[in-house]
């Protein structure tokens, strides 16, 4: 028999929304490992240690922490409490593709979808996967299922930047490039600052085979404070760049 979820009267006072709040607040700050989202986390995991959430908050620090182990055991915790719970298969999937466990992260896919596939950030690992091992039918069937949502995203919400440039890249994949060129100048003349926006933009020009381009936007993402030193060369996006030296000095194989 499976025990009930019980809360504690501390969790009581704070609430059980206030907490959430907590938690995935830790979540959007982790890839950077802020010190702020890390103590959002802790103390949202003191109150209920079952709180899928904090859980998933909690595997997006290990993510961030290389820890990738670690953070697909609290993933597939949070997942047991909760399969629709937000932003888990998104980290589930990225740290099984950081460690190199393509094939666990492809067969993920449909469950994934049918719990959060109308979030586009749930695609990015599976579909990164798919590629690495060759299944190419699939691969594009999803990056249309993709697509799709990320169309319907941008008519809701039409300044959502981060959309705009994955869609682009998407279009790129697509061979439409006309399309991805206009929605990657739209989204880097929206946040011109904005070192994801730069790094996605820069994928969509490593997909088009434009190597100078790409190259430039990533400098420009290092310059405005891209830290995630480690993606840039597993990211199949860039593969066009992986044996360039000037991209290779600032992603060593080694960091010191």
């Amino acid at each position: 028999m499976t025990r009930p979820h019980t809360v504690d009267c501390h969790t009581h006072i704070l609430g059980e929304e206030a907490m959430r709040r907590l938690a995935r607040e830790s979540a959007k700050v982790a890839p950077v490992m802020d010190r702020r989202g890390e103590a959002a986390c802790k103390k949202a995991l003191e109150l209920d240690p079952q709180l899928p959430e904090a859980l998933v908050a909690q595997a997006r620090i290990l993510y961030s922490q290389r820890k990738h182990a670690e953070a697909i055991e609290l993933a597939h915790k949070a997942i047991a409490l909760k399969p629709d719970c937000e932003g888990v298969y998104n980290v589930l999937g990225r740290a099984y593709f950081a460690s190199g466990r393509f094939q666990e992260a492809a067969d993920l896919i449909e469950k994934a979808i049918d719990a959060s596939g109308d979030d586009y950030n749930v695609y990015i690992p599976f579909t990164n996967a798919l590629e690495r091992l060759g299944r190419f039918s699939e691969l594009r069937r999803y990056r249309e299922m993709e697509i799709l949502i990320l169309e319907r995203q941008l008519e809701i919400v039409p300044e959502d930047v981060r959309a705009r440039s994955l869609l682009a890249a998407d279009y790129a994949y697509a061979g439409r490039p006309d399309d991805a060129v206009r929605h990657l100048e739209m989204a880097v003349a929206l946040r011109p600052n904005d070192s994801n926006v730069l790094y996605n933009s820069c994928c969509c020009y490593g997909v088009l085979g434009k190597k100078a381009e790409a190259l430039d936007l990533l400098k420009r993402a290092l310059a405005n404070g891209y830290a995630n030193f480690d993606w840039p060369r597993q990211d199949p996006d860039l593969s066009l760049l992986h044996d360039d030296p000037e991209f290779q000095k600032m992603f060593p194989e080694k960091r010191s």
